[in-house]
């Protein structure tokens, strides 16, 4: 299809928000509970020879006291960087292994809940985490996994070595979800870098995205079909289009056109809802990769000079 077919059917996409009447006081709730579970941060470094960023491995608590866990790389010769945060997409653990990152920041690698320190190759079977507890909105692993992504930011505050003034927020796919909420709702600075954004618009991703986590979802609701009506509606209080409008920070998102995973309607549903200073890279010709590891240098040049301009 055309370039500009595609822009005609993606871009005026600006589906209506599907927020429950609770949908407010839901996270309110969730982030005073959270507030309650101490924190218990752990920096521990870890050898890096000849290395330009000094690393350690972070450990902290979570929602439902689980224990979370990243690696933080700090410049070696920089006080107090400006901190950003990257979190992966679901069975995906590092997305950019080997890509080039600009010495001029500090890096906090957050892992998923659910996912250990690996090669960061998809693993042989998909983890299933999206259906435990879907019923439960209380108990459902995304409620987890957007708290984590808030509860970090609070994490790099105590340490010496950073300067969160203002913070960056960089996710892939379902990451990107994670870091749009905690955009979304902390009171600091941020800058958000949403890279093939995914959990988003889910009435429509749900019928048309090939990604694990969909896979999960529906078939969990092929075997459970009495309960679709109550599923779509929990979904509703995680799906990432109905934070979109409560990012001040400036954005940029990425999109390929050929994407299965996120597709590029759902992507233009959440860019087009969001009302900040924001931007969006397309690749017309790209998947799921969406530019590959030039984009990330760029998108990580595009953090570094905001986050110096917050």
């Amino acid at each position: 299809m055309p370039v500009t077919g595609d822009f005609d059917r993606f871009f005026p996409h600006l589906p209506p928000f599907d927020r429950q009447e609770d949908f407010d006081a839901f996270w309110k709730g969730s982030i005073s509970e959270l507030r309650k579970i101490p924190m218990e941060p752990s920096f521990t470094p870890i050898n890096s020879p000849r290395s330009p960023f000094n690393r350690f491995e972070v450990t902290f608590r979570g929602m439902f006291r689980s224990t979370l866990t990243g690696s933080l790389l700090v410049p070696a010769g920089r006080r107090k960087a400006r901190a950003v945060i990257i979190i992966h997409d679901y069975n995906r653990p590092d997305p950019y292994a080997g890509y080039p990152l600009d010495e001029k920041a500090a890096y906090f690698f957050l892992r998923l809940r659910g996912h250990g320190e690996t090669s960061g190759a998809l693993t042989e079977k998909s983890p299933g985490y999206l259906v435990d507890s879907i019923t439960d909105i209380y108990g459902y692993y995304m409620r987890g996994v957007y708290l984590d992504a808030y509860r970090a930011i609070d994490v790099l505050r105590l340490n010496d070595r950073l300067d969160c003034g203002a913070m960056g927020l960089m996710g892939k796919g379902m990451g990107a979800a994670a870091a749009l909420f905690a955009a979304a709702n902390t009171g600091r600075p941020t800058a958000l870098v949403l890279d093939t954004p995914s959990f988003a618009h889910l009435g429509e991703s749900q019928n048309i995205s090939t990604s694990e986590a969909t896979a999960e979802i529906n078939e969990y609701l092929s075997l459970q079909r009495a309960r679709k009506r109550l599923v779509k509606k929990n979904l509703s209080y995680f799906d990432a289009i109905n934070f979109a409008d409560r990012i001040t920070g400036p954005t940029l998102a990425t999109v390929g056109f050929k994407d299965t995973e996120s597709p590029p309607q759902c992507v233009f549903a959440l860019f087009n809802h969001l009302k900040c200073d924001k931007t969006i890279e397309v690749y017309p010709d790209d998947g799921n990769d969406a530019g590959g590891a030039a984009q990330f240098e760029k998108s990580v040049r595009w953090m570094v000079e905001t986050l110096e301009s917050l």
